[in-house]
């Protein structure tokens, strides 16, 4: 473990079920008064002796330490699950080298911690984590909000840790922010007169001025995402870990089906997921999947991906890509674990 230096102002925060010691301010965590040992620490470190390697390829492996850079932005280390070492460039914006310390860096430290990072959102429904998947743009963030909205808190975005243990699933929360997009801001203003929602706490508005949202309050917008920007949800956020009651996969579907008219489709349809199904939902949805070959973790992958299968129920859910769903499939989606709670307590 790196040696903390006495004369660095390290403060402490908790995110995915982790102590961490950090050298850079994070102040997207939660502050950590704890003075127990850490489990993970992060630091400023010279790694620009990687540089010439890293032009050649994406990621490189040195030992137990996987290595990638963004250009313009920051090399960064990932050492056993327990440190992450980064390399900011001259001149990096600090908003986007925390984007991806946060982001690509706790997916390879909770892999090589054997936590399976799935890419999606989390929220609490009935004392149980249910997790959000889907390609980018199926309304996976947006969706999350709108269970905000209908009081409902929130574990994850983006980043959904998952443990698998002998009985349940466990999911850890993350930290307190999501990303939305500015068209999933104006579709969720839409929704505030919908029946199942409530007004939010907290008026927000976006730093760039958008006259089509002047009764928010300051949102900052995410340097390196393409009009997204980081909504503070501290009031909705559950930091406690909790058992992961089932997964839902998001799909945006074409209104073109056969033989219907636009007007008679569905706005939202659902299909239940066997076995088969839930694991390649996982598997699918698994975040940075791309770098688990190069860490040698395919074993460990695919195992505990199809234990997990095995022991949550899964449902994919089909929604109209002409039409803003949010408001229908939370309602859906409550509807159906409702069932099947129902269901389990019948037998």
């Amino acid at each position: 473990m790196h040696d903390r230096s006495a004369s660095v102002d390290w403060a402490q925060y908790t995110a995915f079920g982790l102590r961490i010691a950090s050298e850079l301010k994070l102040p997207e965590l939660v502050r950590s008064a704890s003075e127990a040992i850490e489990d993970v620490v992060i630091h400023e470190a010279d790694l620009t002796a990687w540089s010439d390697q890293l032009e050649q390829a994406n990621f490189v492996m040195q030992g137990e330490r996987f290595m990638f850079q963004i250009p313009g932005t920051a090399i960064f280390a990932v050492r056993e699950g327990r440190e992450i070492e980064v390399c900011p460039y001259p001149g990096a914006d600090m908003d986007t080298v925390r984007l991806f310390l946060l982001g690509s860096c706790m997916g390879v430290l909770l892999m090589q911690r054997r936590i399976l990072p799935i890419h999606g959102s989390a929220v609490v429904i009935g004392g149980k984590a249910y997790a959000f998947m889907g390609e980018s743009g199926t309304g996976k963030s947006t969706l999350a909000a709108a269970f905000r909205q209908a009081g409902y808190q929130m574990v994850s975005d983006d980043v959904i840790a998952v443990k698998a243990t002998t009985s349940v699933p466990v999911v850890y929360p993350a930290y307190p922010q999501q990303k939305l997009g500015l068209d999933s801001l104006l579709q969720l203003e839409a929704l505030q007169g919908n029946k199942y929602l409530h007004s939010p706490k907290h008026r927000l508005v976006l730093t760039d001025g958008h006259p089509a949202l002047p009764q928010y309050g300051d949102l900052r917008k995410l340097t390196g995402e393409l009009n997204k920007y980081a909504v503070p949800i501290a009031d909705e956020f559950y930091n406690e870990p909790l058992p992961l009651g089932g997964v839902f996969e998001l799909v945006a579907e074409a209104s073109n089906r056969k033989f219907l008219r636009e007007d008679e489709l569905p706005v939202v349809t659902e299909q239940p997921l066997n076995v088969l199904g839930c694991l390649h939902t996982l598997l699918l949805h698994t975040y940075r999947r791309g770098t688990i070959s190069r860490m040698g973790l395919g074993e460990w992958y695919f195992g505990t991906a199809a234990r997990m299968a095995r022991k949550v129920e899964g449902w994919r859910l089909l929604r109209s890509s002409s039409a803003f769903t949010a408001s229908e499939i939370v309602q859906r989606v409550l509807e159906l674990i409702h069932k099947e709670e129902n269901s389990y307590g019948s037998h």
